[in-house]
C-alpha cells in the first residue's frame, strides 16, 4: 500500500510503498477515509517540536476509517462501518498513573510508553491503518455521509467538547474561547454554542477569522487581542455580564502567556479555566486572585469515545453544521502540498488527506 514513510527524525520523508497493515489481536483494521493534516505537521516530522516519534514509521494522527477487518476478540465493531479512530491509547491502569501515547504521533518518553509504541507504531498517513479496538468509535449513519472530507473535524469538536465537559459547562453560561481563530478554537466555538452557552467570547489576533465565527451565531462576541494583558482582559470582560463562567484555552504555542492570563482575568467569581492548547511556556498563575475568587484551573487532553459519539449525534441532528467548515483536500501523492496548505490556514479552514482517492 502507499503511505508516508519517515525513516529518521529530521530526514526527508517520502510517499512510497510501505508494508501493508494486518489486523492484530485486539485490533481493528481500517481503510483510511480522511485524516486532518494539523498546521504543525511539518514541525512534528522535522523534530522541531521534539515529539516522541518511534521512527521509522508511518506517522499520522486521529483519522476517519472504514472498517476492513476486526480481530476475533473484538465484538463491538463490524466490517463496513465508518469510525473515528482516536490516536490516544492508554495503558489503562485503574490504580497508579497510566501511560498514554498518540499512535503514530508521540509518546510520553517512558519505557512503558516505548513498549506501547512498539506494539502500536504506525499512524494514519497511509491507505490503511490498524488501531486498538478501544480507540475506535463507530459513527452510526456515517457510511451514508456524502462529504467524508468534513468528518475529521469531529476530532477537533470532541477535543473541544471534552474540555467544556471538564469545565462543567451548563446551558445559559458564558464561555471564553481563547485561540478561537485556530482550527481547535473554531471547533470550541461550535461546541459551546451547541451546548447552550448564552455568550461565546472568541479571542484571537486574526480579525477576519473572528468575523467568520460571528457569522455562525449572534451569541459569538469577538475580541481582537492587542498583546496588552490589562487592556485585553478589560475588553474580554466587557463582552460578558460581569465576567465569564468558563475559559476554554485552546491557544497554540504563543510567544507569551499573556493572552491566557488576560482571559483568566476576565473570569467571574468561582469561574473555571480549562487548558487544552499547545502553550509550551510556564504559566505564572495569580495565586491571590485564584484563592480569593475561588477559581478552578484544570487541564483536558484529547477525548473519549462517549464524547466523540455525542458530538457526532449533534452533527447528525443538525445542531452543529459541518458544512460551515471548509476542507482543503489532497491525495497521498500530494502530501507536501498538503503540508504547505495546512501551515497557512486558520479558523474554519483546514487541510485533509484522502488516502483512498
Amino acid at each position: 500500500m502507499r503511505g508516508v514513510w519517515l525513516e529518521q527524525m529530521g530526514e526527508p520523508w517520502a510517499v512510497q510503498e510501505v508494508a501493508d497493515r494486518e489486523v492484530r489481536p485486539g485490533g481493528v483494521l481500517v481503510d483510511v477515509v480522511a485524516v486532518r493534516v494539523p498546521s504543525y505537521t511539518r514541525q512534528v516530522l522535522t523534530g522541531e517540536l521534539n515529539y516522541d516519534l518511534p521512527v521509522p514509521l508511518v506517522p499520522g494522527p486521529t483519522c476517519i476509517g472504514r472498517v476492513r477487518a476486526v480481530a476475533d476478540d473484538v465484538f463491538g465493531v463490524t466490517v463496513g462501518e465508518v469510525a473515528l479512530c482516536n490516536s490516544l491509547y492508554s495503558s489503562g491502569e485503574m490504580s497508579g498513573s497510566p501511560d498514554e501515547i498518540l499512535i503514530g504521533w508521540t509518546g510520553s518518553g517512558s519505557a512503558r510508553s516505548a513498549r506501547m509504541q512498539h506494539q502500536w507504531r504506525h499512524g494514519s498517513f497511509a491507505q490503511r491503518a490498524c488501531y486498538p479496538a478501544s480507540c475506535v468509535t463507530v459513527l452510526p449513519g456515517a457510511d451514508q455521509w456524502t462529504r467524508p472530507e468534513l468528518l475529521p473535524f469531529l476530532a477537533s469538536l470532541a477535543i473541544a467538547d471534552g474540555g467544556l465537559r471538564r469545565g462543567g459547562l451548563r446551558g445559559g453560561q458564558s464561555v471564553i474561547v481563547n485561540g478561537a481563530t485556530g482550527n481547535l478554537g473554531g471547533a470550541a466555538v461550535f461546541a459551546a454554542l451547541a451546548r447552550g452557552a448564552t455568550q461565546v467570547i472568541a479571542t484571537g489576533r486574526r480579525r477576519e477569522s473572528l468575523a467568520a465565527l460571528v457569522e455562525l451565531d449572534p451569541r459569538v462576541k469577538p475580541v481582537v487581542l492587542t498583546g496588552d494583558r490589562a487592556r485585553d482582559g478589560e475588553a474580554i470582560r466587557a463582552q460578558t455580564d460581569a465576567g465569564a463562567d468558563l475559559l476554554l484555552d485552546v491557544v497554540g504555542n504563543t510567544p507569551t502567556t499573556d493572552p491566557t492570563l488576560a482571559c483568566l482575568d476576565a473570569l467571574r467569581l468561582r469561574g473555571t479555566a480549562v487548558l487544552v492548547g499547545g502553550v509550551r511556556h510556564e504559566l505564572a498563575l495569580p495565586y491571590q486572585r485564584i484563592q480569593r475568587q475561588q477559581l478552578t484551573v484544570t487541564g483536558s487532553f484529547m477525548f473519549d469515545s462517549a464524547t466523540a459519539l455525542e458530538v457526532w449525534q449533534l452533527v447528525r441532528a443538525g445542531t452543529i453544521d459541518l458544512t460551515r467548515v471548509r476542507a482543503h483536500s489532497y491525495d497521498l501523492e500530494h502530501f507536501d502540498d498538503a503540508l504547505e496548505t495546512a501551515a497557512s490556514l486558520s479558523g474554519l479552514d483546514y487541510t485533509v488527506l484522502l488516502p483512498g482517492s
